[in-house]
Order: C-alpha cells, then structure tokens, then sequence
C-alpha cells in the first residue's frame, strides 16, 4: 500500500462490517486517486488474472500512512466488497455514478439505469450482514462462507476440465463441511449457486427495469469489475498523454514529469493549452 500524504487520501473506503474488527475509514486512510502516479501507468489492464489486477490496483491505490490495514487486507475482503472498494475507486473524489444504455427487448426503445455508490453502498451493507449463507436442500441445510479475493486468485492458478468442474471445486472450497458434495447433482449446484449469487448481489448483477413505453420489463446482466476497471484504464490513457503532453513541451524525461506533483502538472497543462 502506497504511504503516501494523507492530503492524497481523497477517497474514502466504503465502511466494512464490524466481524473485520478494522476500524472504519478514518485518520487518513482512503483511497487516492488513479491515474496521477507512476506505478498507475504499470497497471497491465490486459493482464488475464483479473482477481491479482484488483488487488494490485486496491493495493497501491490506498492511503494508509500508520498502517491501520492488516496485511493482505483487501485479499481476504469478500468478492462483493471488493468490487465496492473498486468501484468507489472508479467513481473517483467526485463520486461519478455509473450509466447503463439499453435496447428494451419489447420495443427497442433505449433505457438507461443509473447506479450512485449510495444505491451500491446500500446494497453490499445489506450483503455484508450475511457472513454464511446456508442452503436447504431437501431436509439438509449447507453452509458456505462466502469467496474471497484470496480464494480467487486461488482458483485463478487452477487448471478445470469445464465450468461444472469449476464450480464444485469452488463449492467444496467455500462449503464449511467439505464433503458436502457427497450425493449432490446439477440440480442442487443450481440451487448452491443462486444463494451465493443472491448473499453477493454485486458479483453477478442482475438488473430489473421495465420500459416506460411499454410496460415490457427487462433484465440485463452487468458486468461492474468490466465497468470500473474500463474506467480505470481510461484514467491510466489520460496519464499517458498527460506525459506526452509535458515531455514533448518541457523536453523532460518521464522520470521528470512524475518529479512534479500531480496537481502541478495539471497546472503546466492548462498552460500549455493557453498557447504560453
């Protein structure tokens, strides 16, 4: 994590439930922004390991200069608040909620859903009371915990022969009795899946809006890592080209440019644009 000035902590961290036993963001720890320091243009957005870039960018994103964070914190967070923490990250200082165009399937007009961090706040605090989730099938009751960043970068280096294969090795992973996949079949996998999914809005958010025009209603499946880390990486473009920008006027290296302070090199831009 990045010890940096607690000036640049200009993000907060969404609150985390109390079983973390982590205060809530305070005394300078937050998030600062993406896209000012030299290690963001290090960021590989292409990288195949999705769980690992999160943690990376959540890593060397957060302020913390006395070190209230255990280590390997944002590692052991669930999935959902991980992807809470990113998205707060995307939205950025200015909090920029986060708009989705859609095709109604009944008449082809354009919707659009628009979602604040208040509305993913509210949603992962209500999922962030469910620690196990337990499931019924037929007269058994199943508990899982829920995955962690850690337990993802875990399956990511594992090697399935298909996404059934895929899915009971996760299960037997998060079941609090391993052997509970004794007996089971598709069936129940599907009943497993969409408890997870429901304690862990977020992971695969599904949403509902019916068309103002027809009344159709309409489901869309929205991919948010996809959507924050898309802007993330165009903050990382916009650092490029702030580079360019300064090297090619001032004919300083790299290493020089980021020997500026950000906020004074947003300065030298507007210069630059004002033709002096």
């Amino acid at each position: 994590m990045n010890l940096v000035s607690r000036s640049d902590a200009v993000i907060r961290l969404p609150d985390f439930p109390s079983s973390l036993a982590v205060a809530n963001p305070a005394a300078g720890v937050g998030m600062r922004r993406f896209g000012i320091f030299e290690s963001d243009l290090k960021v590989d957005f292409t990288s195949g390991d999705l769980p690992a870039l999160i943690t990376r960018i959540l890593e060397q994103c957060t302020v913390d200069p006395d070190n209230r964070l255990p280590g390997d914190f944002f590692r052991g967070l669930s999935v959902g608040k991980r992807l809470e923490c990113l998205l707060a990250l995307a939205a950025g200082e200015e909090r920029v909620p986060f708009n989705f165009p859609f095709r109604c399937s009944g008449c082809d007009e354009e919707l659009e859903i628009e979602l604040t961090l208040d509305e993913i706040a509210e949603m992962q605090g209500e999922a962030d009371r469910t620690e196990i989730v337990e499931v019924s099938i037929g007269a058994r009751s199943l508990l899982f915990r829920k995955p962690s960043g850690r337990d993802q970068e875990h399956w990511a280096g594992m090697v399935f022969r298909d996404e059934t294969d895929a899915a009971w090795a996760m299960i037997g992973t998060l079941a609090v009795d391993p052997e509970i996949a004794d007996g089971l079949g598709a069936k129940e996998l599907g009943l497993i899946d969409a408890a997870m999914d429901e304690a862990d809005p977020l992971v695969n958010f599904l949403c509902r809006i019916d068309c103002s025009e027809c009344g159709s209603p309409n489901e869309f499946l929205i991919d948010l890592p996809a959507v924050a880390l898309d802007r993330l990486s165009r903050l990382q473009q916009q650092l490029i080209v702030t580079v360019h920008k300064l090297a090619s006027h001032y004919h300083w290296s790299e290493k020089e440019v980021f020997e500026v302070p950000h906020r004074r090199r947003k300065q030298y831009l507007d210069l630059i644009a004002a033709g002096r």
